[in-house]
């Protein structure tokens, strides 16, 4: 199964116009295997169970490729679909459409996978974190989250996982897939491969956010790994942590067939790993290690070419404001205070008076540290959220709204 972006003819859109950022299928007919509820994307909790999220997709194109023998049994559920559009051009665009192709067999001798969501920052319709940029090019951000396997159909047998692949944004070294009951041994580590210079990631303007992998590498084996009932596997996400690195995930989604020969841990660890192990994706030509990438400030400028123009700071002059200072962000999507400068150890606080529907948050551009919020608002009952920091490292923090990148701009200057 894979999932693409096109016009109303069919062809793919290009990311110069459309950027198809991410995508998750669920099906609504079931629990899911490694959350029970879930925060929304307003950083609120959404009052719904987590259904089972079977097939996703970023900016890498990762596919669902099962080995043979083995498929996925969705049922007769209605499923659910979660995505983000970027558009690059000013104007909207009417005639695009999600489109996805799948690959049917209603042969009854297949074996039925279960998808298995691993994510190091779980439960969340956002579930993004900061890579704080330490400055030391040898330094690296790894972030570890375990998952037993404990929920229907393995409450009591055990399965093997014969599927899987990740995704990453930029900054990412690789995810590793590793079995902490058997030494923590690695069963499987799937890698990006960044696009060239000239590649379009790199090449689309305006620049909204930092461009993430053209390709992420995933597995199939007819063998599979064994997991008993009850036991984790262990997902690890590694980043560049030389410069900073903000809204980064860490998501692999790991297929499982039941087994009932695998009864403990004890069967697992003895068994020796699969040798039938094969990349079910090809990587095109491409870089191996991250790209250091700079992301701009951009406002939007009709009269410029391509209805944008990247600039060094917001309109306004640089105000110097006391530690503790509040800047309330509103439905008119700016900054109150959009220039500001504060001493090192100061710490800002953001104020969000904006309604539910129209949300907004604090995300680094460019400048000493990560620095990224949530996305907020006015909560529940009506009181405005808050995101505070305290700027350690000087230098000058230039920061938008991720959600609305071209249109609500900051800039904060820390003095020694």
């Amino acid at each position: 199964m894979e999932a693409d972006i096109v016009d109303g003819a069919g062809d793919p859109i290009p990311i110069t116009q459309l950027m198809l950022h991410h995508i998750v299928f669920i099906n609504t007919g079931r629990a899911d295997q490694s959350c029970d509820s879930v925060t929304g994307f307003d950083n609120l909790d959404s009052g719904f169970p987590m259904r089972e999220r079977f097939m996703a997709a970023g900016e890498e194109r990762q596919r669902m490729v099962l080995p043979d023998g083995y498929g996925y049994d969705p049922g007769s559920s209605p499923w659910a679909v979660l995505y983000m559009v970027m558009n690059h051009k000013p104007d909207a665009n009417t005639d695009a459409y999600i489109r996805y192709t799948m690959t049917y067999d209603d042969d009854p001798s297949l074996t039925s996978v279960t998808p298995w969501w691993l994510d190091v920052n779980n439960c969340n319709a956002d579930p993004i974190y900061n890579v704080r940029g330490t400055g030391d090019e040898s330094d690296e951000n790894i972030r570890v989250q375990d998952f037993p396997l404990t929920k229907a159909p393995f409450a009591s047998t055990g399965g093997r996982v014969v599927a899987a692949g990740g995704h990453v944004h930029g900054g990412a070294y690789d995810l590793r897939l590793s079995q902490p009951a058997c030494g923590d041994r690695t069963l499987f580590t799937s890698e990006p491969t960044w696009g060239e210079a000239e590649h379009p990631f790199y090449t689309v303007r305006p620049i909204l956010h930092e461009p993430g992998p053209i390709h992420m590498s995933a597995f199939k084996s007819e063998t599979g790994f064994p997991v008993a009932s009850g036991e984790s596997l262990r997902l690890s996400s590694a980043y560049d942590d030389s410069q900073p690195h903000t809204r980064v995930m860490g998501i692999l989604i790991a297929y499982v067939a039941p087994d009932p020969g695998v009864t403990s841990s004890t069967d697992s660890c003895e068994e020796q790993l699969p040798t039938d192990v094969v990349e079910s994706t090809e990587p095109p030509p491409g870089r191996a290690d991250p790209v250091p990438f700079e992301i701009p400030l951009v406002a939007e400028d009709p009269d410029a070419p391509g209805g944008y123009v990247e600039i060094n700071h917001p309109p306004g002059k640089l105000q110097k404001v006391k530690s503790g200072t509040r800047i309330r962000v509103s439905d008119s999507a700016v900054f109150s205070k959009p220039n500001v400068k504060i001493h090192k150890g100061d710490r800002l606080e953001w104020r969000f008076t904006n309604t539910r529907s129209n949300l907004h948050n604090v995300t680094l551009a460019n400048g000493p540290e990560a620095i990224g919020s949530p996305n907020l608002s006015l909560d529940e009952t009506g009181n405005p959220r808050t995101f505070a920091r305290r700027f350690k490292s000087p230098g000058t923090y230039r920061l938008f709204c991720a959600l609305h990148p071209t249109l609500m701009h900051e800039r904060v200057v820390v003095r020694k």
